[in-house]
């Protein structure tokens, strides 16, 4: 095995690039902006990994690798900053690398994101045939000496999401920067950072949504020039209050087993690779150990006291309020009119209200099914819909939606409108009229505003 790791590192040299020159790991799911800068600072808080990775324990001058980032959104710009620090040490070759990561977020719509990534950064590529095990020792491809270089080297990134799924590209090494070594016939021989190709996909199913707990399928797909293509198939299960589970297929190679806790700010992950295959025969136990921390966050009660009164989402819902009553068909608007003129005009006196001004606000709203859509774009049914509030933008939806079952009302969710446009947050639904206006009167005190909206 040591002989083959020389042999590649020789052949490297010569200028014909046949490895996978891109550090490796099992755990880029937890921290997705190592493989693509687009998605530097994707989570909502700051976070720092350590990650350290020692494959085919047992093997002389097997691989080890260690990461060392930082990342974090800055949301108020749609921007994501990173720093991403990392040391690959490989027999008698090691490589150190030093990036900031730069991403930007290009809102299409409430739904539609595209991510742009770029991390820049320098390589120090170091060769030491003093330790190596070799034949002819008057070789003009080795030196006595070790040898270090550094390079600049470059990483491209896109991403893009639609609701629950995520595509990313990326190609690391896009510079494609060529080092220059000195051999003992005073020679040079050359060492080339290989352009990289990067794909993946990830769906996330909502498993238990209330609890944040989720599933995801995760393909990665990997190619160099002089490489064999090559491609991982994740499956993770994570549960965000406490840790996740997963399982992965690195092709030809081995299939990974990882898991992880969680506890406050603090996750502590672990991965253990089985080796399969002909590769099986020849490689040792591999490791990878993974710690986090995040920074920033409070408690649920901060975070709900944020939710309930941010600037934006009053504006939001006044501007919402107004669309909502274009809802109202307008033979509904006509009727209402003649009511409250018939009202006005003193027929039907014994039903006049004392405060006939309001009488239209405290009315249902009634509305045609057809014309609303679920939180997952799937059509709803009829029935009386108890609505404590509206919004135009379907993140403060979300936050609204969100701080309301924290608050125990578990049956809250969010419907739209997909001709206004306008998201409803609504308690509860019922197929009666008076059920309705049974549960609309308990939250007259906390939401003064609540009402009906009847879709047919």
């Amino acid at each position: 095995m040591r002989n083959l790791i020389i042999s590649s590192a020789l052949i490297l040299l010569t200028g014909t690039t046949i490895a996978q020159q891109v550090p490796f790991s099992s755990q880029y799911y937890s921290n997705p902006f190592v493989t693509n800068p687009a998605f530097t600072g994707n989570h909502e808080r700051v976070n720092a990994f350590l990650t350290h990775r020692s494959q085919w324990t047992g093997l002389s001058g097997a691989p080890q690798t260690s990461y060392l980032t930082l990342d974090g959104p800055i949301e108020a710009k749609n921007i994501g900053l990173g720093l991403n620090l990392y040391s690959d040490v490989t027999d008698i070759t090691s490589r150190v690398g030093a990036f900031a990561n730069y991403s930007y977020k290009l809102k299409i719509n409430d739904d539609n994101n595209l991510f742009i990534g770029l991390a820049i950064g320098a390589i120090n590529n170091k060769i030491d045939f003093s330790k190596a095990v070799v034949r002819d020792t008057d070789d003009p491809f080795l030196f006595t000496e070790s040898q270090s270089k550094t390079a600049f080297s470059a990483d491209f990134g896109l991403g893009y999401t639609f609701k629950k799924l995520e595509v990313g590209f990326c190609a690391p090494q896009i510079l494609g920067n060529t080092m220059k070594y000195k051999m003992t016939d005073n020679g040079s021989s050359y060492y080339t950072f290989a352009r990289h190709y990067q794909g993946s996909v990830k769906y996330v199913f909502d498993v238990v949504k209330e609890k944040e707990i989720t599933v995801y399928p995760l393909i990665m797909v990997r190619y160099a020039t002089g490489s064999v293509f090559q491609y991982d198939v994740n499956v993770v299960a994570d549960w965000k209050k406490m840790g996740w589970f997963g399982i992965t297929y690195h092709s030809n190679y081995a299939v990974a087993i990882s898991g992880g806790l969680r506890y406050k700010n603090i996750a502590v992950g672990y991965a253990y690779d089985l080796g399969i295959g002909k590769v099986k025969k020849f490689t040792g136990a591999t490791s990878e150990f993974l710690l986090s921390y995040t920074f920033g966050g409070g408690t649920k009660t901060e975070e709900v006291a944020k939710v309930e009164e941010p600037n934006n989402a009053i504006v939001d819902e006044a501007i919402a309020k107004l669309k909502a009553k274009s809802d109202t068909s307008e033979v509904e608007i006509q009727r209402l009119k003649d009511e409250l003129a018939k009202l006005k005009s003193g027929e039907g006196a014994s039903a006049i209200p004392k405060n006939v001004e309001n009488l239209t606000e405290n009315l249902m709203r009634t509305g045609s099914s057809g014309d609303f859509v679920d939180d997952n774009g799937m059509s709803i049914g009829a029935g009386f819909y108890v609505v404590i509030g509206s919004f135009s933008s379907k993140d403060n939806a979300t936050k609204f939606k969100d701080a309301n079952i924290i608050k125990g009302y578990n049956n809250t969710q969010i419907v739209q409108n997909h001709k206004t446009k306008v998201y409803y947050v609504f308690v509860n639904k019922f197929d009666k009229q008076t059920d309705a206006e049974s549960e609309q009167l308990k939250f007259k005190a906390e939401y003064p505003d609540v009402w009906l909206q009847k879709l047919e």
